[in-house]
């Protein structure tokens, strides 16, 4: 069965940067856009995305490697995915998040919060 959303969560200790435009060329190479993303510090990002049922599997061995390592949930749901996909199926839009988190030395960026109005 297809799930209806993929939360996928991983680590890395590589560039910050290069990793977050990898992750969204790999979203985007697998029949996937990004529809939104939130950084937390410069140390989390969760990156939400749509994507093509047939373009999962390629984005989890995507994001399994180049640097980045899924947590055994995020493995788990690749495993569990079906490799045979109906073909009526394939074409099938789910929703989709992936969390990073960057393993670095580097101080804690300050986000402000926007005042809240009132």
């Amino acid at each position: 069965m297809i799930p209806r959303t993929i939360r996928l969560k991983g680590f890395t200790k590589e560039n910050r940067h290069e990793m977050i435009d990898y992750t969204v060329r790999s979203i985007s190479n697998c029949s996937g856009w990004v529809t939104n993303h939130t950084m937390y510090s410069n140390k989390i990002i969760v990156i939400n995305f749509e994507i093509e049922v047939k373009g999962v599997k390629d984005l989890l061995s995507l994001l399994n490697s180049n640097g980045i390592s899924l947590f055994d949930e995020s493995i788990k749901i690749a495993k569990d995915f079906p490799e045979n996909l109906v073909e009526a199926n394939k074409d099938k839009e789910i929703m989709g998040s992936v969390n990073i988190t960057f393993i670095n030395d580097e101080p804690d960026i300050r986000i402000p919060v926007p005042p809240i109005p009132g």
